[in-house]
């Protein structure tokens, strides 16, 4: 039998320096800066990140803010390398993500008992590093990708120690450029998802946490041809948190209470109920 075996022989090195400055210009507004220096043997050199954001405080309520920041993410030793056990085949040619990102949202105080946050946000990213779904799967990088989206989040306190709380985020990733101008246009896939979660909990001073959590997500292609989809699920999940002492707390989880069956990748089921249980300490 003739076999061949490709090993891959190489070394990434990376690092990263990050400096944040605050200007209070008055009690109500305030200005941050930011800047990140990444250092990636990938782009032959370096990568500069600025960020810059806002807050305005109107009255004793209401806060408006504005976030900008430019984004780098290389990739991982997974994409370049793949998983053998999962029949992922690495893509050695992958380049690195850069990006900018623009967010701009209001937090309302409701009264005593809530917080209400809405926030729009645009992406886009340059050589998004996607996953490619396939016999085998393989990583690629796609030309441009903008992502629109809105989200909204909701705390809300019903009595003494007991707390609901809502997330929902519309979300538009759109290919916008590719070496493939037959996907432009369409959603990225796996990325395409509108989510909720929803939940109620019981907190006290002394620590003990329980909460009950619904958690959906809305269909979504998995190729960006745009041809093929998994449909939605929702799942109900158990959370609990017992202190027991100063410095030892009980975590407990049951998720996916009512043993719903989906996929988050074609063939593939994701996981039924299971439960997960631990102790941490800190000294």
């Amino acid at each position: 039998m003739n076999t061949t075996d490709v090993n891959y022989d190489g070394d990434i090195s990376q690092g990263a320096l990050f400096a944040r400055y605050e200007v209070k210009f008055t009690p109500s507004f305030s200005v941050n800066l930011g800047l990140r220096q990444d250092f990636n043997s990938l782009v032959n050199g370096s990568f500069t990140s600025p960020s810059v954001g806002a807050r305005l405080k109107i009255g004793s309520s209401t806060t408006l803010r504005a976030n900008y920041a430019r984004s780098f993410r290389a990739p991982q030793i997974s994409n370049l390398e793949g998983l053998a056990a999962f029949n992922v085949v690495g893509n050695p040619d992958l380049k690195p993500e850069k990006g900018d990102s623009f967010d701009v949202g209001i937090d309302q105080q409701l009264g005593k008992v809530g917080l209400l946050r809405l926030t729009f946000f645009s992406n886009r990213i340059d050589d998004l590093i996607n996953f490619k779904f396939g016999s085998p799967s393989t990583y690629e990088n796609i030309g441009r990708v903008r992502t629109l989206g809105l989200e909204a989040d909701l705390n809300v306190q019903l009595a003494r120690n007991v707390y609901a709380f809502a997330n929902y985020t519309l979300n538009d990733p759109r290919i916008v450029r590719d070496r493939s101008a037959d996907i432009e246009g369409n959603e990225l896939s796996f990325r395409g998802a509108d989510t909720l979660n929803l939940g109620f909990a019981y907190e006290t001073p002394k620590g003990i946490y329980a909460a009950v959590i619904l958690r959906y997500l809305s269909n979504y292609f998995v190729n960006n041809t745009n041809t093929e989809s998994l449909p939605g699920y929702s799942t109900v999940d158990l959370k609990l948190r017992i202190p027991l002492g100063r410095t030892v707390v009980f975590n407990g989880s049951l998720d996916n209470l009512f043993n719903q069956q989906y996929e988050q990748y074609p063939g593939y089921p994701a996981v039924g109920r299971s439960f997960r249980v631990g102790i941490s300490a800190t000294f």
